[in-house]
């Protein structure tokens, strides 16, 4: 199978609602839509996500090593 028919026939997965599109039928990949990214970005801002820290990581960062 070439390039161009292996892309044609890929698939992605909505991470906010689980439903399966081709990404290039998509413009808010790697969502399936404007709405489903928004809903992501909601979600983030909220703090109903995030990222894991461990104890004492934020000791790690320090502000005045960047050029803010």
């Amino acid at each position: 199978m070439d390039w161009e028919a292996r892309r044609a026939t890929r698939r992605s997965t909505c991470p906010t609602c689980g439903v399966i599109f081709a990404p290039g039928s998509s413009e808010a990949m790697p969502f399936c839509s404007p709405r489903c990214r928004s809903i992501d970005l909601g979600r983030w801002l909220n703090e109903e996500i995030s990222l894991p820290v461990e104890p004492g990581d934020e000791e790690a960062w320090d502000l005045d090593d960047f050029d803010c």
